[in-house]
């Protein structure tokens, strides 16, 4: 029998006592596995041993494995660097083996096979069928110029062979009841392991944005069938999964999800599990994607609802492939959402080609005049292999300028020894944006997040929109330019929290935040400014007071506002609080999508804060900012005292 081993390593995510850590189950090896092995011929002549799936030393690694004849590695931009110090070293130990990379970071080429002497062959686009045509083939040492969909070295040279499409899913098995993952979860020396799940219940994408990999795949939009997802989802009931991601890319685009979706919710009811369940939604927010998104927020799985944009920006939109919704249904589908007590929150892009510092800080204070007041999340152009924005053409005709970095993924464990971190390809100028002007629409992002998604500001914000019709742009602009020439506390707060940026901008840096006051992992920058300022609380109003007080006429007014403000910031070990203020803030925010309710009203009223559920600041920003960040739980619910 040969030995087979995949390799799907993946990092923990936070170390914090109030959290277990977090790791995914290699769905992506496993899936592989499960289509070879549920042949007799591969059962027969292969044994498939233990997945290696977390980043263990690479000699504890080696020390797993015994005698392998061929190690598959399934490659993420989180898992090159280990993958490839893991295989180097498996090459060294055992000359004989046949190292093979899959997965999207391998570019579609020979490039790798080039660069890495240690490595056999590559896996291009999809894996099950060409891992099982390739063990196959090596049972009978024929050619590999028989396998589709990889590169080799013939001869030393390496060449590619011919491409295949990706087959109909109906005979692709399951990982999951196939019990591959059995000895993992039911293993005692993972009792404290929270293991999250991947699951698709379709492959492809209808769209064709030039950021994306999907964009790569020819092989169309394909579905698998039913009672394979249903046996999945009773899997992950049944083992008491807390965590399921679903990988499809746009989930809600098919009727058939609704019953997917009510399938979810009797799971739970019956089994409790599992507790959550995340996806992509469709990006046309229809009556239907609102059904199966209202169906599973009555059931509390849901984490929010994306209603992603990328940008919006028309001409950007053009040039990646991509269209958005009219700013109107925008507005609509997040008021609907909203006021039907669903959490929204909106994806943009930064270092799109076409975008300038101008469109891009327009844009994302346009999400919020559209009433996107929950939650903004601003990505970073990742410059991915395999997509169109990859492709020498693109480049050239944007002038896309990358610069490369470790990569640290937000909420794992800052790890001391990067020596295997993995890189990340970040654009960082374009034609249209220059490396100063994208530094600029960085930071100017991260203080609207903080001060206004996780809500330092967002009430006085509101109110000058509302009452004085300042726009939110030209509010948090002029706060920014503030920041960077007068302010004391928080150009300091902001600097400390960017101080990788001139590292990162000459490649010899990360581009990571993180602070050991809230615990051991990295942060989102935006998370990590609140959190700063938070932890300065006083001292952060004291100085943004110099900005606010040109805006307001009335002191009176002005002063009472800024008690609501700061009363409805959540902090950690906060006791039950009761207070008055002179209007009804409570009300008037509360008719935040009513366009007749623009003045506040003046009656005298008393308000009540729970005391704090969290009792340090390890506890607050996981809980609060990480987990609760979509729910707007950095900010306090107020009632009314009778």
């Amino acid at each position: 029998m040969k030995n087979v081993y995949l390799v799907q390593p993946n990092n923990a995510l936070s170390e914090s006592s109030c959290l277990p850590s977090a790791v995914y189950l290699p769905y992506a090896v496993g899936a592989i596995a499960a289509y070879s092995f549920s042949k007799e011929d591969i059962k027969k002549n292969y044994n498939l041993c233990d997945f290696i799936f977390t980043k263990m030393p690479i000699d504890m690694a080696l020390e797993t494995i015994e005698n392998p004849y061929i190690i598959g590695f399934s490659n993420y931009m989180w898992s090159v660097e280990y993958n490839l110090a893991l295989a180097e070293a498996i090459k060294k130990k055992w000359p004989q083996c046949i190292i093979a990379f899959g997965g999207v970071q391998v570019p579609d080429d020979t490039e790798y096979l080039e660069e890495y002497p240690f490595i056999d062959l590559l896996m291009h686009s999809e894996g099950e069928v060409t891992f099982y045509k390739l063990l196959t083939e090596l049972l009978q040492d024929g050619d590999l110029e028989n396998v589709p969909n990889i590169s080799y070295r013939k001869n030393g040279i390496p060449i590619q062979t011919k491409k295949e499409l990706g087959p109909p899913l109906e005979d692709f098995p399951s990982p999951y009841t196939m019990g591959l993952f059995d000895y993992i979860v039911n293993n005692p020396e993972y009792k404290n392991i929270q293991f999250d799940t991947v699951i698709e219940t379709n492959r492809g994408c209808p769209y064709r944005c030039v950021f994306c990999c999907w964009r790569g795949n020819k092989s169309g939009f394909r579905q698998f069938p039913m009672e394979k997802v249903k046996a999945e989802l009773d899997w992950l009931a049944e083992h008491k999964i807390s965590y399921c991601f679903c990988a499809d890319s746009n989930f809600g685009i098919l009727e058939r999800d609704e019953e997917i979706a009510e399938y979810i919710v009797n799971l739970k009811k019956k089994y409790g599990y599992p507790q959550r369940f995340e996806s992509t939604a469709a990006k046309n927010k229809d009556d239907m994607t609102y059904r199966i998104l209202r169906k599973l927020e009555d059931a509390d799985l849901n984490r929010g609802v994306s209603i992603a944009v990328q940008s919006m920006s028309p001409e950007v939109l053009e040039i990646v492939g991509r269209k958005n919704m009219s700013v109107n249904n925008f507005a609509e589908q997040v008021a609907r959402y909203r006021t039907s007590g669903m959490y929204t929150y909106t994806d943009l892009i930064l270092g799109l080609p076409g975008e300038t510092l101008d469109s891009f800080c327009k844009g994302l204070c346009e999400v919020i005049e559209a009433g996107q007041h929950s939650n903004v999340s601003v990505y970073r152009c990742e410059f991915l292999p395999n997509t169109i924005m990859y492709t020498k053409e693109f480049v050239e005709k944007y002038k896309i300028k990358t610069v490369r970095s470790l990569l640290c993924q937000i909420h794992t464990r800052v790890d001391e020894d990067m020596k295997y971190a993995s890189r990340s390809d970040i654009v960082v100028e374009t034609s249209t944006l220059s490396t100063e002007d994208w530094e600029k629409a960085f930071r100017f992002s991260v203080c609207v997040q903080s001060f206004h998604s996780l809500g330092l500001l967002k009430f006085m914000a509101i109110y000058l929109r509302k009452a004085k019709n300042i726009s939110y742009y030209d509010f948090y602009m002029n706060l920014y330019e503030w920041i960077e020439s007068e302010s004391k506390v928080i150009k300091r707060i902001l600097d400390r929290v960017f101080e990788c940026i001139d590292a990162f901008l000459k490649g010899e840096g990360n581009l990571c935040f993180s602070d050991e006051r809230f615990g051991n992992i990295y942060w989102e920058f935006y998370e990590g400014l609140f959190l700063s300022c938070a932890a300065e609380f006083e001292s952060f109003y004291e100085d943004v007071i110099n900005y606010l007080k040109q805006y307001f006429d009335d002191d009176k007014l002005f002063e009472d506002l800024l008690l609501y403000q700061k009363s409805m910031v959540a902090l950690p070990s906060q006791e039950e609080k009761i207070f008055d203020v002179i209007y009804d803030w409570h009300e008037y925010f509360e008719n935040l999508f009513n366009p007749s309710y623009l003045i506040p009203k003046e009656n005298m009223t008393t308000l009540k804060i729970e005391k704090s559920s969290t009792d340090d600041w390890v506890d607050y920003a996981h809980k609060r900012v990480w987990y609760g960040k979509r729910y707007e739980n950095t900010i306090n619910i107020a009632e009314k005292v009778k």
